[in-house]
Order: C-alpha cells, then sequence, then structure tokens
C-alpha cells in the first residue's frame, strides 16, 4: 500500500483578467445585464487580481487544495473575500475551480469591512507555460444564498503562480546529509 505524502505551502497567484461577457441565469429580460455584456465585449478592461493561499498538495496526484484570501483592483478601489479552492494538474493544462464570499474587505475609497450574503464561485481553466505562467478561459459568478438568480461574467486570464516552498530547502538539506553517510564519501 502506497501512502501519498501531503505538504503545505504558501502561494501567490498574480494575474490579469480581461471580462468578455456577461449575464445573468434567469429567465427575466434584463437591459442592464444585456448593455453589460455589450460593453464588456466592445472594450478590452483589464482587472488586476491577487490571490494568496495556503495549499496542500498531495503526491503522486496532482492536485491541490487550499484556503485563502483573493483581491480584485478596480481602479481606485480594491475588494477582497475569503476562499476555498481545489486545482487539478494535469500539465500542461490546469483545471483550478474556488468559491468564496460571505466577508468582504474593500479599500481605496471606501474602507470597509463587511459580511454580505454573496457567494463567489468561480472556474478557469488554463495553459500552462513553464513553471509559473498561464493563459486560459473562465467563468465567475455571484449570487446570494437567498435567491436562484446568479450574475455571472466569462473572462481570458493571464496570471504567474509564485511558490514560496519549503521543501526545496529540506530536500536540500536531506541530499547533504545522505551524502554525509554515503559509503562511497
Amino acid at each position: 500500500m502506497v501512502i501519498p505524502g501531503a505538504f503545505a505551502q504558501f502561494r501567490l497567484d498574480l494575474a490579469i483578467d480581461v471580462p468578455r461577457g456577461a449575464g445573468l441565469t434567469s429567465n427575466s429580460d434584463d437591459e442592464f445585464i444585456d448593455g453589460l455584456s455589450t460593453f464588456l465585449n466592445d472594450y478590452v478592461i483589464p482587472v488586476p487580481e491577487a490571490t494568496f493561499v495556503y495549499q496542500y498538495s498531495f503526491d503522486p496526484i496532482p492536485l491541490h487544495v487550499g484556503g485563502g484570501l483573493r483581491a480584485f483592483s478596480f481602479i481606485l478601489e480594491s475588494v477582497a473575500w475569503p476562499i476555498v479552492y481545489a486545482e487539478l494538474d494535469l500539465s500542461p493544462i490546469v483545471i483550478n475551480a474556488n468559491i468564496g464570499g460571505f466577508g468582504f474587505l474593500s479599500f481605496g475609497l471606501i474602507n470597509e469591512a463587511s459580511t454580505k450574503n454573496l457567494i463567489i464561485p468561480d472556474i478557469h481553466i488554463a495553459y500552462k507555460f513553464g513553471k509559473t505562467f498561464r493563459l486560459g478561459l473562465g467563468a465567475i459568478g455571484f449570487t446570494g444564498s437567498d435567491t436562484d438568480e446568479m450574475l455571472y461574467a466569462i473572462y481570458l486570464t493571464g496570471r504567474f503562480s509564485i511558490l514560496f516552498d519549503k521543501r526545496s530547502e529540506e530536500r536540500r538539506v536531506g541530499k547533504e546529509c545522505r551524502s554525509r553517510w554515503s559509503p562511497y564519501h
């Protein structure tokens, strides 16, 4: 029986998301949503994003799970909220799903911390170039727990992932110790 090794590390994702459309999952005809979708298709508006998480990886399964904080910046205002996520790395394809909400921190023109009845699911699929850069497509939704409607946006994303891996230092020290006790040394 093989027991997979698990280890944890911090990770920072820096991204630029470009919304390309929006919609509402109800049967109502909403002029605002139609106008927003047209606007997002006509204009390219890059939205900076940062995600900081503490993740667990399960070797040899290419699965990472964790929790952290996700933030978006909208020119003069930024908003952050807690998330939990799962990521499947099928190199070079990466599938990331996360859900967050309920607590929000706004900073910029309006500085406040608040709790709202808002759930934010997100999924994106990306192609990985090297170890750190990814390009992909995603969808993010905004819904309350007391409604069956969801506002959603489709976006293009480009992101860098930075791992703060303490395991690499442990591996280096372990190799040095093993080489000292080697019979050939």
